[in-house]
């Protein structure tokens, strides 16, 4: 059973109207906000926004009030990033709504298109992103400054992403093909062909001597980057495979295979003649079909470890796979993310909704807990995350949003990416996301 979840949205540009209270601007500082839930009516209103001297002097408050006097909708300060709202009414339990804490503005993206993909380096100083022009430009994280444009598909770029040297970058396109590049002096090295249609994702085994993609022919591919090729083809769907999330697992290629109990006969000869392969020893990748399955596929010995869904149910758009809780989620086009055991794969351990738009990016953003959060993003502009706990036995007993992204209104989330945090007492990674514009923002 779905669980269908409320939420309320603010107006993105919420933290102008606060710092002008703040500042003693003259005027009304207003912001909208709406809150939603299937079945009820939904909740408009503005906050007002008033700055005030602390009793002890020195320190400036903000009180938020709802310009319509009514108590449908709950706010509370909570710094000049970060707002607290609830509605008793639409029974909305009060969660954390952070504004972006860092803008980086694709001055070279196409007038007209959005950041169709990017990647943060390594260590956050870079980033690469591209839009429906057939080309990647880097930048620098911290101004924006341009680095190097990167030019040489023959059709748009789908995806791209940094190597862990943070000096080398990796793409694909519509154009069917895969391209190694120099984030130094744009120069492309390699190119991979093989693909039949347009790759939608890629994953960098190790330091990078083999790579993982994903495309619309259905398909999931290995390749050697030192010789451009092509190791290993899992055909897995007629149709597209949307995106794929590759983790080390806990527990050994054996007992994976043993658990699975579907071992390959021919195994052992398939190990032979593995010198152009490295670090895919203990791999495991998710896949999102378009037919409605998630897969899990063992990179090293190439079985598929566990099935979930069954073709023709709604497609999955995205997933993300927590290695440590052997815990699938997979996002679905009709809003939908549910969580799969791989141990109990028959039906999800948990499903829930906060609206009809398909659920477009997922990611696990590390925690100082143990567990981590789930990061949605949604076509609806909704990005969110969300705390899953488990019972015992490995079910899911309950999932709890604990925090809005706020930046980027109805336009669609595109990509989610993470980075260890810079700020001091930090309690989870750092979350950087895109919608359908030229901003990349940094939670």
């Amino acid at each position: 059973m779905v669980e269908s979840l409320g939420y309320i949205a603010v107006q993105p540009d919420w933290t102008i109207d606060v710092k002008n209270a703040l500042d003693g601007a003259e005027g009304t500082h207003k912001f909208w906000v709406s809150a939603y839930k299937q079945g009820c009516d939904s909740i408009h209103d503005n906050i007002e926004a008033a700055g005030s001297m602390s009793a002890a002097g020195g320190a400036k408050l903000v009180s938020l009030n709802m310009a319509s006097g009514n108590s449908d909708i709950i706010a509370e300060y909570v710094g000049p990033k970060q707002l607290r709202l609830s509605s008793r009414v639409l029974e909305i339990p009060l969660s954390l709504h952070t504004a972006a804490a860092k803008t980086v503005t694709c001055s070279h993206i196409a007038r007209g298109t959005g950041v169709r993909s990017f990647d943060i380096s390594r260590f956050g100083g870079l980033l690469v992103a591209c839009g429906d022009d057939g080309v990647m430009d880097v930048y620098e994280t911290d101004g924006g400054a341009h680095r190097v444009r990167l030019e040489g598909h023959l059709g748009d770029v789908t995806c791209c992403q940094f190597f862990p040297s943070g000096q080398v970058v990796l793409s694909g396109a519509t154009d069917m093909r895969l391209k190694v590049w120099s984030a130094s002096d744009g120069t492309n090295p390699v190119t991979l062909v093989g693909h039949t249609a347009t790759i939608t994702d890629t994953a960098i085994v190790g330091v990078g001597k083999n790579v993982v993609s994903a495309a619309k022919d259905g398909t999931v591919r290995l390749w050697h980057c030192g010789s451009a090729a092509l190791l290993h083809t899992f055909e897995l769907s007629e149709q597209p495979i949307n995106s794929i999330d590759m983790v080390s697992r806990l527990v050994s290629d054996s007992s994976s295979s043993s658990r699975n109990n579907n071992k390959d006969q021919g195994q052992q000869k398939q190990q032979q003649g593995r010198e152009s392969e490295s670090e895919t020893s203990g791999k495991v990748i998710a896949t999102a079909c378009e037919d409605g399955r998630a897969l899990l596929l063992n990179l090293h010995t190439r079985e598929t470890i566990a099935e979930f869904g069954t073709i023709g149910d709604p497609p999955v758009r995205a997933v993300a796979y927590d290695a440590a809780r052997e815990i699938v989620f997979a996002g679905l086009s009709d809003g939908t993310v549910n969580a799969w055991s791989a141990a109990h794969p028959s039906a999800p351990v948990c499903a829930i909704k906060r609206g009809v738009s398909a659920v477009s990016a997922v990611r696990l953003v590390r925690t100082s807990s143990s567990d981590p959060f789930l990061c949605v993003g949604s076509e609806d502009g909704q990005l969110f995350l969300i705390a899953f706990s488990l019972a015992a036995g490995g079910t899911v007993a309950s999932a709890e949003v604990v925090e809005d992204l706020v930046a980027f209104d109805v336009d669609p989330i595109g990509q989610i990416r993470v980075t260890p945090s810079t700020k001091k007492n930090a309690t989870r990674q750092s979350v950087w996301a895109t919608g359908q514009c030229s901003r990349v923002c940094e939670f």
